[in-house]
């Protein structure tokens, strides 16, 4: 059972604001919505290696697109933090009475992103699509890579417009983004995207919740800080039960 609290948040408390503590509030909300809703597909994504090869295939690619997705979201994410706090008068104020798990999470954040490759990628491969000279390179690699099987190179049709997957195409730019991160195996950058993404979403998430909390105290008597049970979800599945399939039945869709 999933107890679903309620702040409430009136127009008449955000007009107290200034106008960039409430930009800042509301897009850092924003954000944090994105990618906590991308990174739960992504794990959700990841749950379960499909049995039939083609659809492993094709399930593999729909994940790392998500992943893909999740990036970009974090990366404009932290320039949010980074112009909109950071380089701020805003941050000058709120970082000495952030509370210590937002402080150090933000610590983190900066260290992390200070050296991070996730702009390539979010410019590159995931926001924008690769440029001519990208996707060449990208081919020449894969063409290169002699782990690859003949499968790789296809394209996986349905009479279910919906469920065609042109697999080629994220083969050849998966090995773009390899070299990005400069690496030469394929699942070796995959699971080093992976293994990055989950501490960045929690600590983007720790610093929204702090700065959030700052913001409420400052803006809201402590008698009227409280939340109401508002919703009792009670058949929410557990995440690791959970399944993104790539083929589905469409029968109210065009097919061909």
């Amino acid at each position: 059972m999933l107890d679903i609290l309620q702040l409430p948040m009136p127009k008449e408390t955000l007009a107290k604001m200034t106008a960039e503590e409430r930009s800042l509030f509301l897009s850092l909300g924003y954000a944090s919505n994105q990618v906590n809703l991308l990174w739960k597909l992504v794990i959700i994504a990841t749950n379960q290696t499909p049995d039939n090869p083609i659809e492993q295939r094709v399930s593999g690619a729909q994940t790392q697109i998500l992943v893909r997705l999740t990036i970009g979201a974090m990366w404009e994410a932290w320039l949010l933090v980074e112009r909109g706090f950071l380089k701020n008068r805003i941050g000058r104020d709120y970082v000495p009475i952030l509370d210590k798990p937002a402080q150090a999470a933000l610590e983190r954040l900066k260290k992390y992103f200070a050296s991070s490759r996730l702009s390539k990628i979010r410019n590159n491969y995931a926001y924008h699509h690769p440029t001519k000279d990208q996707m060449e390179a990208a081919f020449q690699m894969a063409m290169a890579n002699k782990d690859g099987e003949d499968m790789d190179w296809s394209v996986f049709f349905n009479r279910a417009l919906l469920n065609t997957f042109f697999f080629v195409s994220d083969y050849v730019l998966v090995h773009g983004i390899t070299g990005e991160l400069n690496e030469t195996d394929v699942n070796t950058a995959h699971r080093k995207l992976l293994g990055d993404l989950a501490p960045v979403a929690n600590d983007l998430s720790e610093f929204t919740f702090g700065f959030a909390k700052a913001i409420f105290q400052k803006y809201i008597n402590r008698d009227e800080l409280t939340m109401t049970v508002v919703a009792k979800i009670g058949d929410a599945p557990n995440i690791d039960d959970a399944r993104i399939p790539h083929y589905v039945e469409t029968p109210h869709l065009r097919n061909i």
